[in-house]
C-alpha cells in the first residue's frame, strides 16, 4: 500500500517500511470484515474501494505532513485504523458526490451514505458515535467548500486538526464550531486551542494530496484497475 513517500525530514525516526505494515494489517482486517458482512461480491468491491481510498488517504498523511509525523511518532494499529477511519468516510462522501453528479445505471437504488457510513465504522471497529459526528460534519464541510471553495482549504485545514486530536494533540474545541465553516477566521477565538499546526500551509496541503491519492487509489480498486 506504500505510495512511496517516505520521510525526508532531518533528524526524523520515521520509518516507513514498518508503517507500511501497519495500514496493511489495518487493510487486511478491514477486508476480513467486510467479506464477512454480506456474500454480495458488487457490494465488496464498492465497500473494499472507500476502504483502500482512506487507508492510502491516511497512510500518505502521516508520510507527508511533518505535524503529522511528529505526532504519529513510531503509530499503532489503533491510530492507523482511527486515521483509516475518518479519511474512508471522507472518501464516502467524495463518492456519493460523484454518484449524485453522473448517478451510473448501477448505482441506482443505492444505499443511504449514513448507512454506509454505519458499515464502513464496523469494518474498522470505531466509536459509532464518534465516527458518525465526524462523518456528518466534515460531508457538510466538503461540499460546502466544493461549492465555495474548490480550493479545498477549509476542509483539509479541518481534517488535519483532527487527524492531529486523534494523534493526541487538540487544536479545536469542537463543540463551538459551527457547520459548515465560512471562513476558518470566523471560528470564535474559544474553539481555536492550538493554530499553529492547522495555519501551516504545507500540512494543510499534505492533506489535499493525501485525499488525492486516496480518491486515485479508491476509483482504480473499483475499477479493478
Amino acid at each position: 500500500m506504500s505510495n512511496d513517500t517516505g520521510c525526508t525530514h532531518e533528524g526524523c525516526t520515521h520509518d516507513a517500511t514498518g508503517n507500511e505494515e501497519l495500514f496493511e494489517k489495518v487493510w487486511d482486517n478491514a477486508v476480513a470484515t467486510i467479506e464477512s458482512l454480506t456474500p454480495d461480491t458488487q457490494e465488496h468491491r464498492f465497500l473494499k474501494s472507500i476502504v483502500m481510498g482512506g487507508t492510502v488517504a491516511a497512510e500518505t498523511l502521516v508520510a507527508s505532513s511533518h505535524s503529522m509525523l511528529h505526532l504519529w511518532n513510531k503509530g499503532s494499529i489503533k491510530l492507523a485504523s482511527e486515521l483509516s477511519l475518518l479519511f474512508s468516510l471522507t472518501m464516502l462522501s467524495q463518492i456519493y458526490r460523484w454518484v449524485n453528479d453522473n448517478p451510473p445505471e448501477n448505482f441506482k437504488g443505492t444505499m443511504p451514505k449514513e448507512v454506509v457510513a454505519t458499515q464502513i465504522i464496523h469494518v474498522y471497529n470505531g466509536n459509532p458515535e464518534v465516527a458518525l459526528e465526524d462523518f456528518f460534519h466534515f460531508d457538510k464541510q466538503f461540499s460546502y467548500d466544493l461549492e465555495k471553495h474548490q480550493h479545498l482549504t477549509h476542509i483539509s485545514c479541518l481534517l488535519l486538526a483532527r487527524c492531529c486530536e486523534i494523534c493526541g494533540h487538540k487544536s479545536i474545541n469542537w463543540q463551538k464550531v459551527k457547520w459548515p465553516v465560512v471562513e476558518l477566521t470566523h471560528l470564535v477565538k474559544d474553539a481555536i486551542i492550538d493554530r499553529s499546526i492547522i495555519r501551516n500551509k504545507a500540512d494543510s496541503d499534505a492533506v489535499v494530496h493525501s485525499l488525492n491519492a486516496g480518491s486515485h487509489a479508491m476509483v482504480t480498486y473499483y475499477g479493478g484497475g
